[in-house]
């Protein structure tokens, strides 16, 4: 029985270690998007764009990340139109900390990197782009994430490089292209 009860307080504590260690970071970014395709009317070159979403961090020293964020993307040919396509990034990040705010430093610093897995979930393309269609933009696309972080107080800022492991552009004829992109999302640590 005193082992029992000794189990269910070891596990008892346990769990609201974790809990302790979990925090939700809503946030806003900016994505510079690096995609570089020619196609017959010329060459297709990412633009920036915004960024929003939300996701988890649990666990202390090594922790996981989950998250959900939407970026719309933007394509430009020069002087021919645009593509615009919105993604929905589900990344999954693994993370170490160095060292993290508690109460006598207000600062920390982070590194992490994982797989993100985009889903388009919407695309428009200028009329006067005859070259690439809708079929031509993959729906899924696999890449991976790796930067820094920075937790000052309640507030945080990610740096991170994304890197396209897979095609975004699929082409009729030649190579297709991948998108890589430099990100920066700062927002808010709510831990629980």
């Amino acid at each position: 029985m005193k082992k029992s009860a000794f189990l269910i307080l070891l596990l008892l504590l346990a769990s609201i270690q974790v809990f302790a260690q979990f925090s939700i970071r809503p946030q806003v970014g900016v994505q510079f998007t690096n995609l570089s395709y020619e196609s017959i009317q010329g060459e297709l070159n990412g633009k920036a764009g915004l960024a929003v979403g939300i996701d988890a961090q649990i666990g202390g020293t090594f922790y996981v990340q989950p998250g959900l964020m939407i970026n719309p993307e933007k394509l430009e040919i020069d002087n021919v139109g645009d593509i615009n396509v919105t993604k929905l990034n589900v990344p999954f990040m693994l993370g170490y900390r160095f060292f993290e705010p508690d109460g006598g430093r207000s600062f920390g610093m982070r590194v992490f990197a994982g797989p993100n897995f985009g889903f388009n979930i919407n695309n428009s393309i200028s009329d006067a782009i005859t070259d690439i269609t809708a079929d031509d933009l993959k729906d899924f696309q696999l890449s991976a994430i790796a930067g820094i972080g920075f937790d000052i107080s309640l507030i945080f800022v990610d740096l991170g490089y994304k890197i396209g492991l897979s095609e975004t552009i699929s082409p009729r004829v030649g190579e297709g292209a991948s998108l890589n992109a430099f990100m920066l999302n700062a927002g808010l640590r709510l831990g629980f």
